[in-house]
């Protein structure tokens, strides 16, 4: 056993050489598993964890400026609004901040919020308009509310839980529900300008969708449990093509839309993907023995992406080629809990549906949210309750 040992120790070391052009600059443990992205802005983050604490850092050493308790746990990433910082919790409330001191502004009221089941990672937060905020409520509502006050504007039921954070585009707000239904509301006044359904599969025929659309060149791109990325017209909501995981995975993720391709990863057929983004055909495809539910980003000609195993990967655009990776040391430690020495699943593990092949996932540190990017430097969270900032090549 201690030969065994030794050896999986060896294989750690040489699987980390890739990741030796890139170094850690600091880690900050929040003491909770966290779902939602860092928010950037200045040289600060925002970010709450599961434990119902918000924490605004320092970008350059990851200190705790301030933090606020919310009372529930916090599942949505924030927005920020001139002087203030804007989070929602699993109690259904919305909190608005000072930046500076923390100081609660005001509180706006919505259902609470549950997990529709073991894979439902993120909930709505809000988005800073101009003049109004937006955020989608417990019980599936979008609103608009008076930043300043908290007040409600306007009110738009969609019939169907949103756990996605809506999307502000051309005076359009864009979100998801948990039937399948993709909505254009027009943000001056909440009344919808198209509405899109999404065909459904035999195993998920409500077509949930689950994170946010991406919006690039006139086109909305879009997930779903039904295992199709959809393409939509952002005028019309009219769909322009679909693709379909050919293993019948979901697809989650928010596409990247880089270099005339969109790339996304997929659930449990644990493939990177870049595709045609005129025609949607597949350019290349990669398995990664992990699910990736982050948006992929873009850095110099690569492709970053975050893996629920606890790495970052970047790809090359053009070929798929692996040019580099970092592993984070929670991923580093516990790796052997599900990887064999060649970064397969191991033979002797039966990972399936269960809350005890889940327990083994979440033991590496899943990253299941967007990194943020600034110039080189990474910033990105864990389930393992850190924040982390790493400095690429």
């Amino acid at each position: 056993m201690k030969k065994l040992n030794q050896l999986f120790a060896l294989f750690l070391l040489l699987n980390s050489i890739p990741s030796f052009s890139q170094s850690l600059v600091w880690e900050q443990d929040t003491g909770a598993p966290i779902h939602a992205s860092p928010v950037m802005e200045d040289e600060y983050l925002y970010v709450g964890n599961t434990k119902g604490i918000f924490f605004k850092l320092d970008q350059n050493s990851g200190e705790v400026i301030w933090k606020f308790d919310s009372q529930a746990p916090i599942f949505s990433d924030a927005a920020v609004w001139n002087d203030l910082v804007l989070f929602s919790n699993e109690k259904g409330n919305l909190f608005a901040l000072k930046k500076d001191s923390g100081k609660l502004e005001w509180i706006a009221s919505g259902n609470p919020t549950q997990a529709i089941d073991l894979w439902d990672y993120y909930r709505a937060g809000p988005v800073a308009g101009k003049d109004k905020i937006f955020w989608a409520t417990g019980d599936g509502s979008l609103v608009a509310l008076h930043p300043r006050t908290g007040k409600l504007l306007w009110n738009f039921p969609t019939n169907g839980a949103i756990h996605m954070s809506p999307v502000l585009m051309d005076k359009k707000i864009l979100v998801g529900n948990f039937k399948g239904k993709v909505f254009a509301i027009d943000s001056d006044n909440g009344k919808q300008i198209w509405s899109f359904q999404a065909k459904g599969s035999e195993y998920f025929p409500d077509a949930e969708f689950q994170k946010s659309p991406t919006v690039a060149h006139g086109k909305v791109y879009i997930g779903s449990r039904d295992t199709r990325l959809y393409v939509l017209d952002l005028e019309t909501g009219k769909e322009i093509w679909e693709f379909t995981e050919t293993g019948g995975s979901w697809i989650i993720a928010s596409p990247l839309v880089f270099q005339d391709k969109v790339f996304f990863g997929s659930s449990d057929t644990y493939k990177f993907y870049a595709l045609d983004k005129n025609s949607g055909e597949e350019i290349w495809s990669i398995r990664t023995f992990t699910r990736s539910y982050a948006t992929p980003l873009s850095y110099q000609n690569t492709v970053l992406m975050a893996g629920f195993d606890g790495k970052i990967r970047a790809y090359e655009a053009v070929s798929g080629d692996l040019i580099w990776e970092y592993q984070t040391p929670t991923s580093q430690i516990n790796f052997g809990n599900l990887y064999n020495p060649e970064g397969k699943f191991r033979n002797d593990l039966t990972i399936n549906s269960t809350e005890e092949g889940e327990a083994l996932i979440n033991s590496l540190g899943p990253i299941v949210n967007t990194p943020v990017l600034k110039r080189n430097l990474l910033f990105f969270t864990s389930f393992d309750g850190k924040v982390y900032g790493i400095k690429l090549p």
